[in-house]
């Protein structure tokens, strides 16, 4: 069954929204998605949804799907010149956003404001896009870069299937939406539970406010899931020893846990009757790739666990690359609107990019990575593409580094240029000041070919680089 069907009893409670606290069976859910994909032209086209942890995006999400369309799933929090620019590049046919009143140059607001549809006011000649092309999802979500993960339909049912296999989910299950929609660990959680015929409790409130304990409270929620930071935070204030009886199963991925962290939260979970899973993913896996099973984590700290179900782990011989092999491995990237036409490139193979080992219980531990990234508060910064948008602003040569939860931007300007940089990095990014650092340098390291010498200016700068794993 396709999750997006909504193939459950009428009666059913499928979401509650926390923040009003009203509810909408599975009955009432498919009516509103029927409605909305009503409106989808003929032809399959491309729809950008601005999304939030909210009623009207999760019906304008499985509209899409349901009218066979290919949808591009952005944060609504993303900063308005990035966004700008998106949809120069892939130019939807329509754009989905909050009721509220917002405006796109070349769109024009449907009538049915309800949920904000707008569309393009000229159609023009649009390349084809791929029959089997389901979502487009960004990687590095907080750059707004233009390149995306290409997702099929059979990618996002073959992850949700594999997600409610291993967690057990049924109808009883109550998550609450801990992260953000257009994330894709955070969208798993509802396509899985949408599978499962569960009830979603929506909330955009953050995990250490006490709102968003207060509805977990009263609407007797049974699972949240947090990236490395969300676990940190709630273990320091002793959240998780006080609050949510009703909570039957936490997950963790979006990045490495560190150890002690995943020791007390193995102990807590025994102590209070919950299960706790550590999860390896990437959004070009449609979300997860491992897990460890509660059961042995206890023997496994540190592990990234075991291939999901339907899922095979390897090791390139030769590097130590991991590789995944498995049905919700992605089609392939695009760069433009062009790409999208493009079939599945990949046949099922990822090659992660991270290097790992594997232990005589066939468990993996990742140990570093090829590729430059860096997780800040579980969002994943592609650091090449952070260079490039500061040195578009600020016409210095620049250089990202760091290590989790911590960027370090080095550029050759006066230090006069590092209030305005920081300024531009917490507000093009969402970044609290505490997690960016900017060094300003006469002159950049570089090698002898000309390249910035990264080992160096970490030195210089008396920072670590730290490979740490993609979740």
């Amino acid at each position: 069954m396709n999750f997006w069907k909504l193939e459950h009893p009428q009666q059913q409670l499928a979401v509650i929204d926390a923040q009003t606290g009203q509810e909408w069976s599975y009955g009432q859910l498919r009516e509103d998605v029927e409605q909305v994909a009503s409106f989808a032209p003929r032809a399959k086209s491309l729809r950008i949804l601005l999304a939030q942890n909210r009623y009207h995006c999760i019906v304008a999400y499985l509209a899409a799907l349901n009218s066979g369309d290919a949808l591009l799933l952005i944060d609504a929090t993303l900063n308005r010149e990035l966004l700008t620019s998106l949809i120069d590049v892939y130019r939807p046919h329509s754009i989905y956003a909050a009721p509220e009143e917002l405006s796109f140059s070349g769109y024009r607001k449907r009538s049915i404001d309800k949920f904000g549809i707008y569309e393009r006011e000229r159609s023009g000649d649009d390349p084809q896009i791929h029959d089997s092309l389901a979502l487009l999802l960004n990687t590095s979500g907080s750059t707004g870069s233009p390149k995306l993960v290409r997702l099929s339909f059979d990618n996002l049912e073959a992850n949700a299937s594999s997600i409610r296999s291993y967690l057990e989910l049924s109808p009883k299950e109550r998550p609450i939406t801990s992260l953000p929609m257009a994330y894709s660990y955070g969208l798993s959680v509802i396509n899985s539970h949408l599978q499962a015929g569960a009830t979603i409790v929506l909330t955009d409130h953050g995990v250490v406010r006490r709102e968003f304990w207060d509805s977990i409270d009263k609407y007797e929620c049974t699972s949240f899931s947090g990236v490395p930071y969300t676990y940190q935070m709630l273990l320091q204030m002793g959240l998780l020893k006080k609050r949510g009886a009703t909570l039957r199963t936490l997950t963790q991925a979006g990045g490495r846990l560190a150890e002690p962290y995943v020791e007390q939260m193995h102990a807590l979970a025994r102590e209070r009757g919950f299960r706790f899973f550590v999860m390896y993913g990437q959004t070009e896996a449609t979300a997860r790739i491992s897990y460890v099973p509660f059961g042995q984590l206890g023997s496994k700290i540190g592990s990234v666990g075991v291939a999901v179900p339907g899922g095979q782990i390897t090791l390139d011989g030769e590097t130590g690359e991991l590789i995944y092999a498995g049905p919700n491995v992605m089609m392939g990237y695009a760069e433009c609107r062009e790409d999208l036409a493009n079939g599945d490139e990949l046949q099922g193979v990822l090659r992660t990019g991270d290097l790992a080992r594997q232990d005589a219980d066939g468990f993996f531990y990742i140990t570093g990575r090829l590729k430059r990234f860096l997780k800040l508060f579980g969002k994943r910064f592609n650091l090449d593409e952070v260079e490039q948008i500061v040195q578009h602003r600020f016409q210095v040569p620049v250089a990202c580094f760091g290590q989790d939860d911590l960027l370090i931007v080095a550029a050759e300007a006066d230090s006069e240029k590092v209030t305005d940089m920081t300024a531009m990095l917490r507000e093009t990014f969402g970044l609290p000041s505490n997690v960016v650092k900017v060094k300003t340098m006469e002159t950049l390291p570089r090698t002898g070919n000309g390249k910035i010498d990264y080992m160096v200016l970490a030195s210089e700068c008396e920072q670590p680089i730290t490979q740490v794993s993609r979740g």
